[in-house]
């Protein structure tokens, strides 16, 4: 059973307090930053920081410390922002703290960007290398592209039969507005140094050279993709191949094409590593999330606090950049 702090809670609550305050009471800027955050926790706070990565451990089970199981959680999209600067941070805790003896790794994700999954896989690869401890995947509802790209450097991959996991591919979207463009007598005029370097530019169409330009590109994260699959799970390249046409697998079918090792969960692979290491007793720890619901909350609140100073234009800018083609390993775009 997970200890419960309530002091814990309470500060919690001061930090969003206070968060949402300073929020208020900005008068150039609509955003609090992580740094002023750090600084508001702190000086309230004292040792205790709910914005620190370590600060939300809870202990699973077990009394050794000289033996740990750490328990890391990647839960939703792959790609800058919190989450992923705190999975970086905990793998890095990890590595450095020589008292771990395993790593088990829950995903719920259906992938995202090609540079955060790389930079996820290599740490969880240096852990392996540098430390030599076991590092076990348990794949929850979906552990899909970018989500199956940082599971499967690990040791064993666990999976319910209703998990939906695969969807080996790179996929780059991108929005054409011509047509809207043309109809509003709008023209996009680029001033550019190379005939590639506007490729994929929002007011106007690809052109056949243009997409065979971003399809190498794509092709290229492919092959690494598949380069990694086939090393984690022993496989031929060849075979991998003909799993990954972008399409997914529930659990079952995951196990029978070699995608993953056992059908089983959290408690499953936690049983299978104390005994297959001798891990007699050993403290069980998690970082739990505690402060997603409030950060989801908070975000919505500097929405609305900024939403009458954004102009039209600004909210169409926003639109254009956040579809600006990028190679993603990513499910369901």
């Amino acid at each position: 059973m997970k200890k419960s702090n309530g002091k814990k809670w309470i500060a919690i609550a001061i930090a969003i307090l206070l968060f949402v305050a300073s929020s208020l009471v900005k008068t150039k800027s609509n955003e609090v930053t992580e740094k002023e955050s750090e600084k508001i926790a702190q000086k309230y706070l004292g040792s205790f920081n709910p914005f620190s990565s370590t600060a939300n451990k809870n202990i699973i089970e077990g009394s050794d410390t000289s033996k740990k199981i750490a328990v890391i959680t990647y839960k939703g999209a792959i790609g800058d922002g919190p989450v992923y600067d705190a999975v970086m941070e905990r793998l890095k805790e990890v590595k450095e703290d020589d008292t771990v003896r395993g790593v088990i790794l829950k995903v719920n994700s259906p992938g995202g960007a090609v540079y955060n999954s790389e930079q996820v896989a290599n740490k969880i690869k240096e852990i392996q290398k540098d430390k030599k401890i076991p590092v076990f995947t348990v794949m929850e509802t979906m552990a899909a592209s970018g989500g199956y790209y940082i599971s499967a450097p690990t040791d064993r991959i666990y999976a319910s039969n209703e998990t939906l996991t695969g969807s080996i591919g790179v996929i780059m979207s991108s929005m054409s507005f011509q047509g809207l463009f043309e109809k509003y007598g709008i023209k996009q005029q680029n001033i550019t140094t190379g005939k590639m370097k506007d490729a994929g530019s929002s007011g106007k169409d690809m052109t056949d050279e243009q997409k065979k330009y971003f399809q190498d590109l794509i092709n290229s994260s492919f092959d690494r993709f598949i380069k990694l699959v086939s090393q984690g799970r022993s496989m031929k390249e060849d075979d991998v191949r003909k799993l990954a046409d972008g399409r997914v697998y529930d659990g079952a079918q995951a196990l029978e094409n070699g995608l993953v090792d056992k059908i089983g969960n959290f408690d499953t692979a936690l049983a299978d590593m104390k005994k297959e290491y001798k891990l007699d007793n050993p403290q069980v720890y998690e970082y739990s999330d505690e402060m997603a619901p409030f950060s989801k909350l908070l975000s919505k609140g500097q929405a609305l606090i900024g939403k009458d100073s954004k102009s039209d234009l600004a909210i169409l800018k926003d639109l254009m950049d956040k579809d600006s083609p990028v190679p993603m390993y990513y499910y369901g775009k």
